[in-house]
């Protein structure tokens, strides 16, 4: 099942509330991150960011999902 990267936030907590969102809808994700995750600071924003991938089947729900809440960020 080939992932789609959703969107790319500028920090951690972003992408983890996101991911929370896409769960609570059966949307399963995973997250791509340079940063050192549970050790580090999840609010600390990261140069490349942090990027969300989902499964393309779900792809069109979870954009609706996550651009309502998320766009801008």
């Amino acid at each position: 099942m080939p992932l789609l990267k959703l969107k790319n936030f500028p920090s951690r907590i972003f992408a983890e509330q996101a991911q929370q969102i896409l769960e609570c809808e059966g949307i399963p994700s995973v997250i791509f991150s340079p940063d050192v995750g549970i050790t580090g600071t999840a609010g600390a924003a990261i140069p490349q960011g942090v990027d969300l991938y989902v499964p393309a089947e779900f792809a069109e729900r979870a954009y609706e999902l996550v651009f309502a809440l998320f766009n801008g960020i």
